[in-house]
């Protein structure tokens, strides 16, 4: 029953652990897909995969610990050494994974004594076991078979020197060590990662897209659409002006979606829309555009009166992430 106790104990410490890498994961991975970072960060490739490889690593090693520790420790000799095997060289491909992670975002994150421990241990089970040199000595190192259980076995290692020792390898803590430590790594990027947001933000917080949009916007386009329809030079011109202006403040807004790197793929495809639209009433009102008559000029005018509601949406839309 104790045995049983301890194991129940530790699969919850362990699921709280995996839980709380999960959720910094998650902060890291949504940093990095928000369109204004992700662009900047898409501009080196090597460091993008190096990130994207680092997270899908962890991601993938927390996977095997997970099922490690839910998974009843096989009967069969062979099974038990790959799942041996396999546990400590998670843990191994872990660390790497973290430190590439943290280089990536220029942060120096040494290794600390518990971590080069489990790399130690780890390089001396399965790493270099028949022939290891460690601090000027050599040592040849064997796992005990018949030690071997989910909670680890008995690491017996001789040196040139004939000495012989005996490790004990408690998996579960190493577990519960390395987990700890990969938090404490992940904290440190998520902090760095929040600050940078924050200082990206608070530059932009007092100047809002929706400001780009003056209030006489629906004036603009209620006398572009009468210098389409009226025939006196006067109208035209002034329909001809405010098209102008609306141009003028539709490049300011691209701009200030380019200064905040917001311009998706999907924002420039309907702005590239959009200024198509504008030219060719441009083109209309020039007299330059042959094949347009008055009908298509009304639809163009539609089309840019309608689809403004969706680039002041966007604005406000972006707007509220700035204020959060």
């Amino acid at each position: 029953m104790a045995t049983s106790r301890r194991g129940v104990s530790h699969q919850v410490e362990l699921g709280s652990l995996i839980s709380q890498v999960g959720d910094l994961e998650k902060v890291i991975r949504d940093h990095i897909n928000t369109h204004r970072y992700q662009v900047d960060l898409l501009q080196d490739s090597s460091n993008w995969n190096q990130i994207c490889s680092s997270l899908d690593v962890i991601g993938d090693t927390m996977f095997a610990i997970g099922s490690y520790g839910a998974s009843e420790f096989p009967k069969d000799s062979g099974l038990q050494y790959i799942y041996t095997y396999g546990l400590l060289q998670s843990l191994f491909l872990q660390q790497d994974a973290l430190r590439h992670l943290s280089e990536a975002f220029d942060i120096q994150l040494n290794p600390s004594p518990t971590l080069m421990e489990i790399r130690g241990i780890r390089n001396a089970s399965i790493g270099h076991p028949t022939k290891q040199n460690q601090k000027g000595e050599r040592f040849y190192n064997y796992i005990s078979r018949m030690s071997m259980s989910k909670h680890g076995f008995d690491l017996l290692r001789h040196s040139e020197h004939r000495n012989f020792d005996v490790v004990n390898v408690d998996i579960p803590a190493m577990v519960k060590n390395q987990l700890a430590e990969v938090i404490s790594g992940y904290t440190v990027i998520a902090d760095k990662l929040a600050e940078a947001d924050r200082m990206h933000k608070k530059r932009f917080k007092s100047s809002l897209l929706r400001d780009v949009f003056p209030s006489a916007m629906g004036y603009f386009f209620e006398k572009i659409g009468q210098g389409i329809w009226a025939h006196s030079p006067g109208d035209r011109e002034f329909g001809r002006s405010n098209l102008r202006m609306l141009r003028e403040t539709y490049e300011k807004f691209q701009s200030a979606l380019e200064e905040r790197n917001e311009l998706s793929e999907y924002a420039k495809f309907d702005l590239d829309q959009y200024f198509h639209a504008i030219e060719r009433l441009e083109g209309y009102f020039a007299g330059s555009s042959e094949s347009m008559e008055e009908p298509d000029a009304r639809i163009y005018w539609s089309y840019l009166r309608n689809e403004h509601a969706g680039f002041t949406q966007i604005a406000e839309e972006i707007d509220e992430q700035y204020r959060k």
